[in-house]
Protein backbone atom coordinates (compact mmCIF):
# COMPACT_ATOMS: atom_id res chain seq x y z
CA UNK A 1 0.00 0.00 0.00
CA UNK A 2 1.08 3.55 -0.88
CA UNK A 3 0.05 6.90 0.83
CA UNK A 4 -0.27 10.56 0.05
CA UNK A 5 -1.42 13.22 2.91
CA UNK A 6 -2.86 16.89 2.41
CA UNK A 7 -3.55 19.25 4.00
CA UNK A 8 -1.46 22.04 6.70
CA UNK A 9 2.25 20.21 6.96
CA UNK A 10 1.24 19.39 10.69
CA UNK A 11 -1.64 17.07 9.91
CA UNK A 12 0.05 15.59 6.91
CA UNK A 13 3.15 15.04 9.07
CA UNK A 14 0.69 13.32 11.81
CA UNK A 15 -1.05 11.19 9.19
CA UNK A 16 2.47 10.37 7.81
CA UNK A 17 4.25 9.44 10.58
CA UNK A 18 1.14 7.07 11.51
CA UNK A 19 1.17 5.21 8.41
CA UNK A 20 5.43 4.87 8.89
CA UNK A 21 4.82 3.43 12.42
CA UNK A 22 2.26 1.06 10.85
CA UNK A 23 4.00 0.04 7.96
CA UNK A 24 6.96 -0.64 10.61
CA UNK A 25 4.78 -2.83 12.87
CA UNK A 26 3.85 -4.99 9.55
CA UNK A 27 7.49 -5.29 8.50
CA UNK A 28 7.14 -3.46 5.33
CA UNK A 29 5.12 -3.10 2.25
CA UNK A 30 3.55 -6.11 0.96
CA UNK A 31 4.26 -5.44 -2.42
CA UNK A 32 7.64 -3.11 -2.46
CA UNK A 33 7.82 -0.55 -5.67
CA UNK A 34 12.30 -0.44 -6.14
CA UNK A 35 11.41 3.04 -6.99
CA UNK A 36 10.50 4.20 -4.05
CA UNK A 37 12.80 4.97 -0.80
CA UNK A 38 11.95 1.85 1.28
CA UNK A 39 9.51 0.21 -1.11
CA UNK A 40 6.59 2.45 -0.63
CA UNK A 41 5.54 5.98 -1.71
CA UNK A 42 4.89 8.43 1.16
CA UNK A 43 3.71 11.68 -0.60
CA UNK A 44 1.63 14.47 -0.14
CA UNK A 45 -0.55 16.61 -1.72
CA UNK A 46 0.13 20.50 -2.86
CA UNK A 47 -1.62 22.50 -5.20
CA UNK A 48 1.35 24.56 -6.35
CA UNK A 49 1.46 28.11 -8.62
CA UNK A 50 4.60 28.91 -10.32
CA UNK A 51 5.63 32.08 -11.95
CA UNK A 52 8.49 34.12 -13.00
CA UNK A 53 7.70 36.46 -9.91
CA UNK A 54 6.78 35.68 -6.16
CA UNK A 55 4.27 38.73 -7.16
CA UNK A 56 2.91 36.83 -10.61
CA UNK A 57 2.06 33.54 -8.46
CA UNK A 58 -0.23 35.33 -6.21
CA UNK A 59 -1.80 37.12 -8.92
CA UNK A 60 -3.38 34.17 -10.34
CA UNK A 61 -3.09 31.95 -7.79
CA UNK A 62 -5.15 33.71 -5.19
CA UNK A 63 -8.33 33.89 -7.09
CA UNK A 64 -7.72 30.09 -8.35
CA UNK A 65 -6.75 28.87 -4.60
CA UNK A 66 -9.65 31.24 -3.14
CA UNK A 67 -12.57 29.77 -5.43
CA UNK A 68 -11.72 26.07 -4.92
CA UNK A 69 -11.95 26.67 -1.06
CA UNK A 70 -15.17 28.53 -1.30
CA UNK A 71 -16.34 25.16 -4.19
CA UNK A 72 -14.81 22.78 -1.14
CA UNK A 73 -16.96 24.75 1.58
CA UNK A 74 -20.24 24.75 -0.73
CA UNK A 75 -19.50 20.80 -1.10
CA UNK A 76 -19.54 20.45 2.81
CA UNK A 77 -22.98 22.41 3.09
CA UNK A 78 -24.44 21.05 0.38
CA UNK A 79 -23.50 17.78 1.98
CA UNK A 80 -23.48 17.91 5.66
CA UNK A 81 -20.20 18.39 6.54
CA UNK A 82 -20.38 21.11 9.56
CA UNK A 83 -17.43 20.08 11.93
CA UNK A 84 -14.35 22.05 12.48
CA UNK A 85 -12.69 19.23 10.70
CA UNK A 86 -13.48 17.20 7.53
CA UNK A 87 -11.89 14.74 5.52
CA UNK A 88 -9.96 17.30 3.56
CA UNK A 89 -9.31 19.22 6.92
CA UNK A 90 -9.27 22.85 4.92
CA UNK A 91 -10.81 25.37 7.55
CA UNK A 92 -13.54 26.92 6.84
CA UNK A 93 -12.75 30.57 5.99
CA UNK A 94 -8.87 29.87 5.00
CA UNK A 95 -7.63 31.99 3.02
CA UNK A 96 -5.03 31.69 -0.19
CA UNK A 97 -2.46 33.76 2.27
CA UNK A 98 -3.50 30.91 5.32
CA UNK A 99 -2.65 27.82 2.68
CA UNK A 100 0.87 29.68 2.03
CA UNK A 101 1.26 29.37 5.81
CA UNK A 102 0.24 26.14 6.79
CA UNK A 103 2.24 24.63 3.71
CA UNK A 104 -0.69 23.43 1.19
CA UNK A 105 -0.23 26.01 -1.21
CA UNK A 106 3.35 26.63 -2.57
CA UNK A 107 3.28 29.76 -4.61
CA UNK A 108 6.43 31.64 -6.32
CA UNK A 109 9.50 32.00 -8.47
CA UNK A 110 10.87 28.57 -9.44
CA UNK A 111 13.86 29.25 -6.70
CA UNK A 112 10.84 29.53 -3.90
CA UNK A 113 8.63 26.76 -4.80
CA UNK A 114 12.09 24.36 -5.29
CA UNK A 115 12.97 25.59 -1.68
CA UNK A 116 9.37 24.98 0.34
CA UNK A 117 9.32 21.74 -1.62
CA UNK A 118 12.44 20.89 -0.07
CA UNK A 119 11.41 22.19 3.11
CA UNK A 120 8.47 19.95 3.39
CA UNK A 121 10.27 16.70 2.07
CA UNK A 122 12.76 17.23 4.63
CA UNK A 123 10.31 17.42 7.65
CA UNK A 124 7.88 15.44 6.63
CA UNK A 125 9.80 12.57 5.06
CA UNK A 126 8.14 11.91 1.77
CA UNK A 127 9.15 10.33 -1.60
CA UNK A 128 6.55 11.02 -3.43
CA UNK A 129 4.56 14.74 -4.84
CA UNK A 130 1.06 14.94 -5.89
CA UNK A 131 0.45 18.06 -6.93
CA UNK A 132 -2.75 20.96 -8.67
CA UNK A 133 -1.08 22.98 -10.68
CA UNK A 134 -3.88 24.47 -12.70
CA UNK A 135 -7.82 25.29 -10.78
CA UNK A 136 -10.44 27.16 -12.32
CA UNK A 137 -9.43 30.79 -12.65
CA UNK A 138 -6.23 30.01 -14.42
CA UNK A 139 -5.93 31.01 -17.63
CA UNK A 140 -4.47 28.50 -20.09
CA UNK A 141 -1.80 30.89 -20.77
CA UNK A 142 -1.18 31.28 -16.87
CA UNK A 143 -1.45 27.47 -16.26
CA UNK A 144 0.83 26.08 -19.13
CA UNK A 145 3.64 28.96 -18.19
CA UNK A 146 3.43 27.49 -14.29
CA UNK A 147 3.49 23.85 -15.77
CA UNK A 148 6.77 24.96 -17.67
CA UNK A 149 8.37 26.56 -15.65
CA UNK A 150 7.61 23.39 -12.73
CA UNK A 151 8.97 21.34 -15.08
CA UNK A 152 11.93 23.08 -16.76
CA UNK A 153 13.10 24.71 -13.02
CA UNK A 154 11.60 22.80 -10.36
CA UNK A 155 11.37 19.39 -11.16
CA UNK A 156 15.09 18.54 -12.07
CA UNK A 157 16.14 20.15 -9.01
CA UNK A 158 13.48 17.77 -7.40
CA UNK A 159 15.13 14.55 -8.71
CA UNK A 160 18.28 15.15 -7.31
CA UNK A 161 16.41 14.61 -3.86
Amino acid sequence: MHFVSLGPTPFAKTNIDAFKQALAKRGGPAQPKAEFSGGTAIGVLRHIFVADTDAEAKRFGKPAMELHLAQLNWLRDKHGVTGLTSRLNVPRGATFEDCVADGSVIAGTPQRVRDEIERQVGELGVNYLLTYLFLGTMTLEEALRSLALFASEVMPRLAQL
